[in-house]
């Protein structure tokens, strides 16, 4: 998979034809058709593009706009997310990506330090727990989003059934095959038990989550890139609006559900080569 930009400096561009995705699939449909034109990495028109200048189309019919997307789990693995911006978190003043052997240590002396911003570590089960158990012990200094390696349905069951301090927060690498446990995945998510998703550089997290969650898609992308990009890990998603730089990813409504192009910071990006899946 390969990205190739084509944003330039003197020319318009414009992605057109495309819908944002809204938060309930019930009203997707009937969503007005968003034209976006970009120069020097701002919108400059919505709706009805200029006519009085030369503007370079690329035409994304049949595809949905899902703005502010993000992949943690790449961010946090300093892997390159070809399908998900991430422009958000890399500028972000207030992540701070902690080995999870160093959290616990810290957790366990006592020793974070108090702090508006948010650690986050990948983390094993176990460790997961002491964290946990620690925090509801002693209120953290800091809030702390653990993304778990791994998630079966044992641990769903587990989750379910625990009440999360509000210092902690929990994300989850998506299994790479669709199994039972997703429909379990998809209740925690919802009730927003699990506030991250993330997925191995080689997948496109959108696709994945179109995939694996058809009927609840559009809800589950705005708790995770609209609600918990908030109060979780303070990014505002920056709206698609005339001067606004932003990032959004553009995704064919349909099976196979592939990506085709992204903006990331502005810089419109195609997407070429193996299937994004």
């Amino acid at each position: 998979m390969n990205l190739e930009k084509t944003n330039n400096n003197t020319n318009i561009q414009a992605v057109t034809n495309a819908k944002l995705l809204s938060s309930d699939l019930a009203t997707s449909d009937t969503d007005k058709i968003l034209n976006i034109a970009i120069k020097n990495q701002k919108i400059v028109a919505l709706g009805y593009l200029p006519d009085d200048e030369d503007i370079e189309e690329i035409n994304v019919c049949h595809h949905l706009i899902i703005n502010n997307v993000f992949n943690i789990g790449c961010f946090v693995k300093n892997n390159n997310s070809k399908t998900e911006p991430n422009t958000q978190l890399k500028e972000s003043p207030h992540i701070r990506i902690i080995d999870s052997y160093e959290l616990i240590k810290q957790v366990n002396d006592q020793s974070l330090e108090s702090s508006p911003n948010c650690y986050i570590a990948s983390v094993q089960l176990s460790e997961c727990l002491f964290i946990l158990q620690e925090a509801n012990k002693t209120p953290l200094s800091t809030h702390c989003h653990l993304i778990l390696e791994y998630i079966d349905e044992e641990t769903c069951t587990l989750l379910t059934n625990t009440k999360l301090p509000k210092e902690v927060s929990i994300g989850i690498y998506l299994p790479t095959e669709s199994s039972p446990t997703i429909k379990h995945i998809e209740t925690l998510i919802l009730s927003k038990t699990i506030s991250s998703l993330s997925c191995k550089p080689e997948s496109a997290l959108t696709t994945t989550i179109m995939t694996y969650f058809p009927n609840n898609y559009a809800k589950i992308c705005n708790v995770l890139f609209n609600e918990a990009s908030k109060a979780i890990f303070n990014i505002e998603p920056i709206s698609i609006k005339i001067g606004n730089t932003i990032n959004a990813t553009f995704i064919q409504k349909k099976q196979p559900h592939t990506i085709s192009i992204i903006i990331s910071n502005g810089v419109i990006k195609t997407i070429k080569g193996e299937d994004n899946e």
